[in-house]
């Protein structure tokens, strides 16, 4: 080795170590002043979108650099989850947004929020992140990309080794913060009129303990005051948008934390907008030339390359069947034979479209075949905009019928999932058999083996055994959990009628979005009267208790003047 390089690594040893010193002084000195002073950082209060107009401009610049953010959420569980009651986002300089979500119209989140939360650039960092991105999307359709649970990056440091991590012992043993995590504040009324000093500063402290966190694991995974190599940011992107789950095994003192089997979920829970036309405007019409249908050009040549037909026309491209179709557009059914535009129905963008189910799937599934057949009528084109707002906005109806139906929405575990307390302490013995080992007195591990050997009605506590303990589910499936559109469905087939169900979502979709692009005879009611006429008639198809409809009196009156008219 030459003299010359010898110099420079002694040169890049001291270095190191000279920064490692400062950095320690320095963090030192700032966490002493903040368990001195009792403040960890600065907070803003956001309760009202005026309040959001006012701060954003210090909120944009704050962030508008940021790599990292702290993130936590909050929210009230009294018999079931409410939706999340407050957001924080913070730096690791200490600043931190509190949102309390739950009071802000869900239809006016303000877009530099959105975005920051979607950003897959930034960072966002946290314990259990996976699950608070879960709940900021099913409750307000907030979507968050770039979300990294922490422990991912601690679990390989020594302080962690085989241990439980939460926020708390992360912030004790990295930062020396001690999180004040009383189960009086952790479980507070968070949507009360006014937070208290307490809450407030509980929650800031979470967020900003969690950038800090990451700073600090940062810095003991590089090489102090040399550029990283890379390791690190490669390491943390296998890590980002997947869920922590910590898996205990046994086996010549290794531990598995799942990561070999880690899977990306799905970049963005909304697919993609399309980009091509959805609507060919080409025509089906009967052999003696009347308009049956408009379609997509795919269905018209089907009907040519199957000898079904003869192609008349290029534009717009139609196609003349050579067999008498089973039926004529009549009633509703003219619908079909109107050209519609591809454009948002909403404000008439004429690109990037989502599909908008009017009357959403989840209630619509469990229909009678009628009612979903040929239903092009409740599919629209939305810019992608309106598409995000008009599922923000179904939330409302969503709560609305989860009240009037006793039908609590799915999303949520502990509705379709039971907390089983049995489960729960046969893995917290071991669990802590696993975390404490030896230094638990010999008489409490007797107590915590015994607890799992009953459950597994065996003699003795193995290894495999207490692998399956502390991994053990404690959440049961509830047998008696009944999905929410699914209850919904049974509610309305006894009180009013489906038919009512599906005008409430049309009305619904109209008074909320006040559409001015709709396609031409479009209306809440459509289907109803072929419906009522196919029941009158006792149609074949009608292979379901017609009661469940709804038909109004006054819908088959008219229904059976038109039969006796022609």
């Amino acid at each position: 080795m030459s003299l010359s390089k010898s110099y420079s690594l002694k040169f890049v040893a001291v270095a190191s170590a000279v920064g490692l010193l400062v950095y320690k002084f320095a963090i030192s000195k700032y966490l002493n002043q903040s368990k001195s002073d009792g403040n960890i950082g600065r907070y803003i209060l956001i309760e009202t979108i005026d309040d959001w107009d006012r701060h954003e401009a210090e909120i944009i610049k704050v962030f508008k650099d940021c790599k990292v953010i702290g993130i936590d959420c909050e929210w009230v569980t009294v018999d079931e989850r409410k939706p999340v009651s407050l957001l924080q986002l913070a730096t690791d300089s200490g600043f931190c947004v509190l949102v309390r979500l739950f009071l802000l119209p869900i239809w006016l989140m303000p877009p530099v929020l959105t975005n920051l939360l979607a950003d897959e650039t930034i960072l966002k960092v946290g314990v259990g992140v996976a699950d608070d991105a879960n709940k900021l999307f099913n409750d307000y359709c907030l979507e968050v990309h770039g979300f990294l649970d922490l422990r991912y990056l601690a679990k390989d440091l020594k302080e962690f080794q085989s241990k439980n991590m939460s926020l708390k012992s992360l912030g004790r043993e990295l930062l020396d913060i001690n999180l004040n995590k009383s189960g009086e504040l952790r479980c507070s009324n968070w949507n009360a009129d006014k937070l208290s000093e307490d809450q407030l500063k509980y929650a800031a402290d979470d967020a900003i303990i969690s950038a800090k966190i990451f700073t600090e694991i940062q810095k003991r995974n590089r090489n102090w005051l040399l550029k990283d190599s890379g390791n690190v940011l490669k390491k943390i992107e296998t890590y980002i948008d997947v869920p922590f789950k910590q898996v205990f095994v046994n086996n010549n003192n290794k531990k598995s934390d799942g990561t070999s089997s880690l899977k990306k979920p799905h970049k963005t829970r909304y697919s993609k907008p399309r980009q091509k036309p959805m609507y060919d405007n080409c025509q089906l019409v009967a052999p003696d030339g009347e308009l049956l249908c408009s379609c997509d050009k795919g269905k018209a040549e089907w009907y040519v390359y199957k000898g079904l037909g003869d192609k008349v026309s290029d534009e717009p491209f139609t196609v003349r069947l050579n067999f008498e179709p089973s039926g004529r557009p009549t009633l509703d059914n003219v619908f079909y034979t109107m050209e519609k535009s591809n454009q948002c129905a909403v404000c008439g963008k004429t690109e990037n479209f989502h599909r908008k189910n009017v009357v959403p799937s989840e209630y619509r599934r469990y229909f009678p075949n009628l009612m979903k057949k040929n239903l092009s009528h409740d599919v629209l084109l939305l810019c992608v905009h309106c598409h995000k707002k008009s599922n923000i906005l179904d939330q409302q109806m969503r709560l609305i019928l989860a009240e009037l139906c006793d039908a609590p929405l799915g999303c949520r575990n502990d509705v379709k999932y039971k907390f089983n307390p049995e489960l729960a302490r046969v893995k917290s013995a071991a669990t802590a058999l696993y975390i404490n080992g030896n230094k638990i007195p010999e008489w409490r591990q007797r107590e915590l083996k015994k607890v799992i050997s009953d459950y597994f009605n065996v003699s003795e506590v193995t290894d495999e055994i207490l692998n399956k303990a502390a991994n053990i589910e404690v959440n049961a499936l509830n047998d008696s959990f009944v999905p929410h559109g699914l209850k919904v469905y049974q509610y309305f087939c006894e009180n009013g009628g489906l038919i009512q169900l599906e005008k409430m979502w049309r009305q619904h979709f109209l008074d909320t979005m006040q559409p001015q692009f709709l396609p031409e005879m479009w209306s809440v009611e459509h289907n109803h009267k072929r419906l009522a006429l196919q029941v009158i008639n006792h149609e074949r198809e009608v292979d379901f208790e017609e009661s469940i409809l709804g038909l109004t009196p006054e819908l088959v009156e008219e229904i059976q003047d038109l039969k006796t008219m022609s």
